[in-house]
């Protein structure tokens, strides 16, 4: 009976030293996240979605072309989803400050962003204190696409691209000074790739957002900057305080039928500088498709609103048609490797 006895509890006592067994425990509690997140995943799948306000995380101040957008969402957002639609403007650090908000809550559909590629792709490859990569992002539903501009100060002796880069690229030439938004911004990288393609001159002048860089064009102090035709660009073109050169786009633009397009010049390799930003409702990667589904079908409506098209018409560009979640997770991916390979191209360094 005593050898039974001890036989038992040796037998015990290996299994309890195999259940203690670093590995064993290792997968127990592997087993364990994945039981609490199936459990989680189903509790989102069985409430009722939207039961709460929608945040509309807004990367730059009121009364820009993202937030004038995301407004212009807000009564088609609210009458669809039968919830508030809240936009929400945090500013600051080239939009990191947006995303990463975004990306601290939860991927549950009710907080969404205002995305374009500056912060969805650049920022996280140029701001080295943006901890976030694109690829935690997925893009949602496109709103509007806008071609880029080249501008230049009044003064500047050329009336086109073309010219431009054919007298900035003599040897001995000076060069010329283009201004952009701040460091590794679409448009500071996108002048820098027309630079090293071209072999045009062209130096950096980076500043603390597009305010004081037009300040700066209109004051002569800076020769040209590359930029969307929205908001105060608009405005100072309107007013002659500024000129356009070219549009960076296959075709020309309704509310600037007097400049070329870039597919209209001889420059030898315009096919790799058309250019244009595109806005587009975005959210953090993860939430559950269920939602996502709903999420896309207000978010095109909205996109289809009269609100929505009075809110683009000043920049000359109509809504972007519906796409389905595939196409437009297809695009997002093939803007990231673009951009990634740009400034790659440029040797851009992180800052």
């Amino acid at each position: 009976m005593r050898h039974l006895m001890k036989a038992t509890f040796a037998r015990g006592a290996k299994a309890l030293a195999r259940a203690l067994n670093p590995r064993v425990v290792r997968m127990l509690a592997a087993a364990g996240v994945v039981a609490l997140g199936a459990t989680g995943q189903a509790a989102l799948a069985a409430e009722t979605f939207p039961s709460k306000p929608i945040a509309m995380l807004v990367a730059f101040p009121p009364g820009g072309p993202a937030d004038v957008l995301a407004r212009a969402m807000q009564i088609a957002m609210e009458k669809r989803l039968g919830q508030p639609f809240i936009v929400e403007n945090l500013p600051g650090a080239g939009g990191a400050v947006a995303v990463q908000r975004l990306l601290s809550r939860p991927a549950d559909g009710y907080t969404l962003i205002m995305g374009s590629p500056n912060e969805a792709i650049l920022t996280p490859l140029s701001n080295a204190a943006a901890k976030y990569k694109p690829e935690d992002l997925a893009l949602l539903a496109p709103i509007s696409n806008h071609p880029l501009v080249v501008m230049a100060r009044n003064e500047l002796p050329f009336t086109s691209l073309e010219q431009l880069i054919a007298e900035s690229s003599k040897p001995g030439h000076p060069g010329l000074s283009f201004g952009s938004p701040g460091h590794g911004s679409m448009y500071h990288i996108v002048s820098e790739y027309m630079a090293q393609t071209t072999g045009a001159k062209l130096l950096h002048v980076p500043y603390k957002g597009a305010t004081p860089m037009m300040q700066d064009l209109v004051g002569e102090r800076v020769d040209l900057t590359i930029l969307p035709n929205l908001g105060a660009s608009t405005q100072l073109l309107e007013s002659r305080k500024i000129k356009a050169l070219n549009v960076l786009d296959t075709q020309r633009m309704s509310n600037l039928p007097g400049v070329p397009a870039i597919a209209e010049s001889r420059i030898a390799q315009k096919n790799e500088l058309v250019h244009s930003i595109w806005l587009a409702v975005m959210a953090r990667d993860g939430i559950p498709a269920d939602r996502l589904r709903v999420l896309l079908e207000a978010s095109q409506e909205a996109i289809r609103s009269p609100q929505m098209a009075n809110a683009l018409q000043p920049s000359g560009v109509q809504a972007l048609k519906p796409q389905s979640l595939a196409d437009s997770t297809k695009f997002y991916a093939t803007e990231t490797q673009k951009f990634r390979k740009m400034v790659q191209a440029i040797k851009l360094t992180p800052q």
